[in-house]
């Protein structure tokens, strides 16, 4: 890699993140502020503009590029958002080539579990894995597959969607329009929709909120976390017979609860998996937070 800078933009339904690393991986200048994403398309590139002029001005070193994460299906080819249920203004724009114009950079781009997953391999919870599954429970749900070091990728350049792997064919309908789609149960709609129908105590409160109250005990609030852990063993367990990976990485909001979802996690992978398969399987939060996909993106502007 280059001792050059490269700038990592994570774009998400309702923040944008960002920062710049260096060449061993290492992440400085965080920005953390409301996405554009839900405005006008130029809108979303005036920001983007922003926020790659502000590294420019505050960096000593050389900028070589700009890696783009969005939460979407992309056409590898053409470098087009080709369906976002929760970023509908990045669909059927090309964002990193208007980008790449605008700021006279190379510009990359990829779906956010994807650099989120390589975020974690290279300095985050998947460090010196080459079999792990990586998922993101926030708005939507995302996940990503490395086999063998390699980054899994279908025909068109996309694949690895586990937010909408179906669970249930008569299932709550999902963003994407689909019905019973994993993300249809633990993304932020589906878990509010499981609270305000089992806990209407917790209807006015956030996630984090809820979190806090199952640390301290309660078991209403205990239960909203059991729900999700058990809901997504059933997507991992099929993912584990499928991939026989030797991690799975679980990052996002939820993730905080720790050992609070990871325990019904793990023990309905347990029932679900080959056994032969749960002797080299490890399942644990992700390392990097909410700055993985940042430090992914910014990584993939380097090769």
């Amino acid at each position: 890699m280059s001792e050059k800078l490269t700038i990592g933009i994570d774009i998400g339904g309702t923040r944008i993140k960002a920062g710049v690393i260096d060449g061993k991986g290492n992440l400085s200048g965080q920005i953390n502020e409301p996405s554009h994403v839900d405005r006008d398309y130029t809108e979303l590139i005036e920001q983007l503009q922003e926020i790659v002029k502000h590294y420019r001005n505050i960096s000593d070193s050389e900028i070589a590029g700009v890696g783009l994460a969005a939460a979407g299906l992309m056409d590898s080819e053409r470098r087009v958002i080709i369906e976002a249920p929760n970023c509908a203004s990045l669909v059927g724009n090309a964002l990193p080539d208007d980008l790449s114009e605008k700021v006279g950079l190379s510009v990359v781009m990829d779906n956010d579990a994807n650099v989120m997953a390589v975020g974690e391999g290279i300095s985050g919870a998947a460090r010196g894995s080459r079999h792990y599954i990586a998922l993101t429970l926030g708005t939507g749900v995302g996940g990503a597959v490395i086999s063998n070091g390699v980054l899994i990728r279908g025909i068109d350049g996309g694949g690895g969607e586990i937010g909408h792997f179906p669970i249930d064919r008569k299932g709550p309908l999902c963003g994407c329009g689909a019905r019973g789609c994993l993300e249809a149960y633990i993304g932020k709609a589906g878990i509010r929709r499981y609270i305000n129908r089992n806990h209407p105590q917790f209807k006015d409160i956030g996630l984090k909120e809820v979190n806090q109250f199952a640390v301290g005990g309660d078991g209403a609030a205990r239960d909203v976390f059991v729900f999700v852990g058990r809901t997504l063993g059933v997507a991992v367990a099929g993912l584990v017979n499928i991939f026989n990976p030797e991690l799975v990485v679980v990052g996002g909001g939820v993730a905080a609860a720790g050992e609070l979802f990871l325990k019904p996690l793990r023990n309905e992978v347990n029932k679900r998996t080959f056994k032969a398969y749960l002797t080299s399987l490890e399942i644990r939060t992700a390392e990097l937070g909410n700055w993985a996909g940042v430090i992914g993106a910014a990584a993939m502007a380097r090769f």
